[in-house]
């Protein structure tokens, strides 16, 4: 591009982003939130800084803490800075996403384009409305920082220096931290050395060398991810206990996380069956890993079969989990875009160049029939997204919280306020679970003020006389009754 094209498409990237992210900032909490922040601030300030160095402890995704937990304090429960702050790692992640691309060897018009998808994408709607998705933007930030920055002093012919490893490590901490999905990064920089540099030999001495060269940084973070996942599995508090966070290895629940998935990225429900899953991912094969007419030795397109092992390793961690896609895909939605844009490019240059010279289209010239096909492109993407957002992610920010809302609501018209040690019950509440308890607890922000929900777990009589404080809902109305 040429120094005016790049600050333009920058422009349009900014002004797309906004007209499809900007009304997220008016939507309220998710029902998730609630839970989130009240289990990050039982940690409190401390315990949850230590968590984020102690990742054997198994803490459950205490970077989200950092998140919620100063926005908590300085806010309290008004849902708006959650979301301005959530939009402004949407907005990094999508610069992220253009270095990724640029990184991979990717030209700058299709790193462009791969930014596009990152900056709004309907299949993934969840993470521009729904702040419980904060887990999932985080890791992605951090994931794709930590690639970042390895890659490029890789793509500059050097090993990362003692100093950059560290920071590396802590990048890649931060991920871990932040959610589950980036325990794949180990196994990516494998491969990015493996098409991008010289790999392994087939032999013990040429692996141990590779392992103490290029591998070593790959090691380490595999190294990390065995302390991670052991307090996954054996920490006081250990995920892999809970039933959602089980794996079930099968076929069935491998395609039903390919035709879910499948369809949030290409933005078709209910369209995609085995036949069709199996014929994407056949042409993405050929289209990664063909041998252009030729070539020479070696990968011609190292971008291409980089993205497709991304595209193949990235969402692991959630292809036998149950009901996992849409908005916890965001991490491969890195590969896909770069793939989708650089095929795209390829093909827009190819038909440019026939059309170019057929005297219809003569007089546009190649670099004009290109303009006007990428354009068309662009198009067709961007009122894809306005006709999903307006049929169905409007309705969704309209139902998103609703209840959690007016509780807070009735909450902040009440303004109760009790001592330290309370006893306080809730004779009845709005809600099927335990919502109540977090957003008591997150209104009163006191760990020595016990919380109950009569309708939870009933008190006989003489013992909620000894309660210090009784509410009730009334006609959706909250009162004090004692």
């Amino acid at each position: 591009m040429k120094r005016w094209r790049r600050p333009a498409f920058a422009a349009f990237l900014l002004a797309y982003f906004l007209h499809f992210a900007w009304d997220g900032l008016g939507a309220r909490f998710a029902p998730d939130d609630m839970m989130n922040m009240a289990s990050h601030w039982r940690l409190g300030p401390v315990g949850l800084l230590l968590a984020q160095f102690t990742p054997w402890r198994g803490v459950l995704r205490p970077m989200g803490g950092l998140f919620y937990m100063p926005i908590l304090y300085g806010f309290g429960l008004n849902p708006l800075p959650y979301h301005a702050v959530m939009m402004v790692f949407l907005l990094a992640n999508v610069c992220l996403v253009y270095r990724f691309a640029r990184l991979l060897g990717a030209g700058e018009l299709a790193a462009g384009l791969a930014a596009l998808p990152a900056c709004y994408h309907a299949g993934l709607s969840f993470l521009y409305y729904d702040t419980a998705y904060i887990y999932d933007v985080l890791c992605c930030f951090f994931y794709l920082a930590a690639f970042v920055y390895y890659a490029r002093a890789r793509a500059r012919g050097r090993l990362l220096r003692p100093g950059e490893m560290l920071a590396f490590l802590g990048l890649y901490l931060c991920a871990l931290n932040s959610k589950e999905m980036a325990v794949t990064l180990p196994a990516v920089l494998v491969a990015y050395e493996w098409i991008y540099h010289q790999g392994p030999g087939w032999n013990w001495t040429g692996l141990s060398r590779w392992l103490r060269g290029q591998g070593r940084v790959a090691l380490i973070a595999a190294a990390l991810n065995l302390v991670y996942l052991y307090g996954k599995a054996f920490g006081p508090d250990p995920l892999f206990k809970i039933p959602g966070y089980r794996p079930v290895f099968s076929f069935a629940r491998f395609m039903d996380f390919q035709k879910a998935a499948i369809a949030d990225l290409f933005c078709k429900w209910n369209y995609f069956d085995r036949r069709g899953i199996l014929a994407i991912w056949v042409l993405l094969f050929y289209l990664a890993w063909r041998r252009a007419q030729g070539a020479p030795q070696g990968a011609p397109r190292p971008v291409l079969r980089f993205c497709w092992i991304f595209m193949v390793v990235a969402p692991l961690p959630l292809e036998f989990l149950e009901g996992r896609g849409a908005a916890c895909l965001y991490i491969p939605l890195a590969g896909w875009a770069v793939f989708a844009s650089v095929v795209f490019v390829d093909i827009a240059r190819a038909v440019s160049g026939f059309l170019s010279g057929e005297p219809v289209f003569r007089h546009l010239g190649r670099q004009g029939l290109l303009a006007a096909i990428v354009a068309g492109g662009v198009f067709l993407w961007v009122q894809e997204n306005q006709h999903l957002k307006t049929s169905f992610v409007k309705p969704a920010i309209a139902r998103l919280g609703q209840q959690t809302w007016e509780v807070i609501e009735q909450l902040r018209a009440l303004n109760p306020r009790v001592p330290p040690r309370s006893r306080v019950v809730f004779l009845n509440d709005p809600f099927q679970d335990w919502d109540m308890v977090f957003i008591a607890g997150l209104w009163f922000r006191d760990p020595s003020v016990i919380i109950h929900l009569h309708r939870k777990t009933p008190f006989p009589p003489e013992e909620l006389a000894n309660m210090d404080y009784q509410f009730r809902f009334e006609n959706g109305k909250l009162i004090r009754v004692r």
